[in-house]
């Protein structure tokens, strides 16, 4: 009786991720390991963080085609999109701006060097797991990793041949200005995995997909989205000696009729690129205790913008630019006791970024061209131990030759209360360096070379309780962020850069994680996130996205997310509810408005609705599926002005064998 009250206490008090599809534990696991948080394969219990971690398999039997929309979900997670599916998304972690999170495919930070991400181009068809690991990590993976770090791995090949096939295809409600009926959207996707056995213990495993996904999009013309991956893994293992080597590539073209501040009226605007992200990694053990790893990492990203005339003679604009980061890695990790391990290592990173810019408009042509780089190395060591006292420990030492010497650190302990109970708390400080545009600037605006890097100090307090049904989580956290880069229109000098470090804000919120397992099949789950942001120093005053004492921009101050799953012995049914509430944001529609006038965007629901049919079959796996996003047709907006997607129908089959 005790352990049923607890699991429906847990459902319904806080949440984890309400992912639909998913068959049903007998057991929520207590030895879960995670690698993000610490780079070693450490039970998830006993690292003393907030870390969750979504299988490849539950985002694929939920329906969701981007990693971003399966992340809205997620305790401390706010995200914002410009509209329709392939427009920008930002993803804010615990308050933090949205470069404050580092991003790794299979270990391949693929950040802009001091930038962020875009979401809204990573596909889920190739996931094996997501790991999301909250609080400051710049010890281990230096700049960016400010407020937490997300990495993606890819599928592995495994010891049995297996090839799957998905297609899906559905129908949406247009939205936003002038739209009339519905748009079409389908994904399709293919993937083969395996392993071979060869000489002596020497095996080889390997994973290959490709996918593709494409949009008429939402509004009413001129929103057509597309995006091409391919994906690989091939990994040589000998015992506990291992070599594996991984590429991503992604291909995709948006177009957008929108201008800056959300109006519809462009028929041929667009933006376009494409990203490759590649890896080896190599484990080689020098004694019983001590193993090497090597990682080597390259990452290119291409993008562009185009925007031809629309008529004769009314100007146009053309844009390009390329990022890449070449990285490397060795680390020693020393197994100094049972529940043990000392790690030290050093990194080198060379970054370089380039960019042109033509145009002819009313005020004359005008064009721009520029060509950086920039290198860092550093130094880091870690002691971790694991078992009823969990203790996590480092400093790092980075040297840029940009802005010299910079120092972080981080401190954290768990302990094991009860056989279900377990408490943590953690301290750090984290750092993101300077981007390029900030620092080298030229034309419109002029670069600052003697930035220093954005800095944070994080503090957190943890319970985890978890039953053989029942899992609850609840982290109560505080960041400080200082030495933010503000730009200025009017610098104090002629030649004076616009960029300069004088900005603080804070953010401090409490999370809720929890999931259960009822009876009959019945899944429930929640999530839910408080928070409050403030801007302690806004600088020279003159931006309205930063003014002291306000919140900062597209964070709600409350987001909820229900689940209700019932899984039978062939068919599955969901029901999803996320609350988003009211959050602050800018309007650029009034030209008299220049800099955008603070608004507040109003709280949203929206519920969506999932069934599923597995055959009895004999030769393979079948998947028929039909989902509902957005159930009740909700009209909101992520960012002010830009309508998200309405209603959206779509039906599915996976084929696997």
């Amino acid at each position: 009786m005790k352990q049923r009250v607890f699991a429906m206490a847990a459902a319904f008090a806080a949440a984890a991720s309400p992912l639909a599809g998913q068959a049903p534990a007998d057991t929520f696991r207590r030895d879960q390991i995670a690698v993000t948080a610490t780079k070693l394969a450490s039970p998830l219990a006993a690292v003393p963080a907030h870390i969750t971690v979504i299988t490849g398999e539950r985002l694929r039997q939920s329906g969701y085609t981007r990693v971003v929309d399966a992340l809205r979900d997620q305790a401390g997670i706010a995200v914002a999109q410009l509209g329709a599916p392939g427009a920008v998304a930002s993803l804010f972690l615990r308050g933090g701006e949205s470069d404050y999170v580092q991003v790794l495919v299979d270990g391949v930070q693929v950040n802009d060097p001091g930038g962020a991400y875009d979401w809204a181009h990573l596909t889920t068809a190739d996931i094996e797991r997501i790991e999301i690991a909250r609080g400051p990590a710049s010890v281990l993976y230096g700049s960016d990793a400010v407020s937490g770090v997300i990495q993606v791995f890819t599928r592995r090949g495994g010891s049995r041949d297996r090839v799957e096939a998905t297609v899906t295809a559905g129908v949406g409600e247009r939205v936003g200005n002038g739209a009339e009926g519905s748009f079409g959207t389908w994904t399709g996707s293919a993937a083969l995995s395996g392993g071979v056995p060869l000489a002596g213990n020497l095996e080889a495993a390997y994973s290959f997909s490709a996918a593709r996904q494409e949009s008429d999009g939402a509004y009413a013309f001129n929103n057509a989205y597309d995006n091409t991956s391919l994906a690989g893994r091939f990994q040589l293992a000998a015992g506990e000696r291992t070599l594996a080597v991984t590429a991503r590539y992604t291909d995709q073209q948006f177009h957008y009729p929108t201008d800056g501040a959300g109006n519809v009226l462009d028929h041929n605007r667009y933006t376009y690129g494409s990203s490759l992200a590649a890896g080896l990694a190599l484990a080689q053990p020098l004694g019983p205790r001590v193993t090497a790893h090597l990682a080597l990492d390259a990452y290119r990203n291409d993008t562009g913008a185009e925007d031809p005339e629309d008529e004769p003679d009314q100007g146009f604009s053309r844009s390009t630019g390329t990022v890449e980061r070449d990285h490397i890695e060795l680390r020693l990790d020393a197994l100094a006791a049972s529940t043990l391990t000392v790690s030290a290592g050093g990194e080198l990173e060379r970054q370089q970024g380039n960019s042109t810019y033509d145009s002819d408009g009313p005020f004359g042509p005008y064009t721009s061209e520029t060509d950086d780089q920039r290198s860092s190395s550093a130094l880091f060591a870690q002691l971790v131990r694991t078992g009823r006292l969990g203790v996590t420990a480092g400093t790092r030492l980075d040297h840029s030759d940009q802005f010299g010497a910079f120092g972080t650190a981080r401190a954290g302990l768990s302990y094991q209360l009860s056989p279900a109970l377990r408490v943590h708390t953690a301290w750090g400080t984290g750092f993101k360096e300077p981007t390029f545009l900030e620092t080298y600037a030229t034309g419109f605006a002029r670069g600052n070379p003697d930035l220093q890097p954005e800095q944070s100090r994080s503090l957190e307090l943890g319970v985890r309780a978890a039953r053989r049904t029942a899992h609850l989580a609840l982290t109560a956290f505080h960041q400080q962020f200082r030495n933010l880069i503000q730009y200025t229109f009017t610098p104090p000098a002629q030649d004076a850069p616009n960029y300069f470090n004088i900005g603080r804000a804070r953010a401090s919120g409490l999370e809720l994680d929890a999931r259960a397992l009822l009876e009959r099949g019945v899944e429930a789950s929640a999530t839910y996130t408080a928070l409050h942001t403030t801007v302690s120093d806004h600088g020279f005053g003159e931006d309205r996205q930063f003014l002291e004492g306000e919140p900062l921009l597209r964070r709600p101050a409350h987001q909820l997310a229900l689940g209700l799953s019932w899984f039978g012995a062939r068919t599955t049914a969901s029901l999803h509810a996320d609350y988003t509430g009211e959050r602050a944001d800018l309007d650029f529609t009034d030209p008299a408005e220049w800099q955008g006038r603070r608004v507040t965007l109003p709280s949203h629901t929206t519920l969506d609705a999932a069934l599923s049919w597995r055959p009895a079959l004999h030769w393979g796996d079948v998947d028929a599926s039909l989902r509902v996003r957005n159930l009740l047709g909700t009209s909101y907006q992520e960012v002010y002005n830009f309508p998200a997607a309405g209603r959206v129908i779509t039906m599915g089959l996976r084929v696997a064998r």
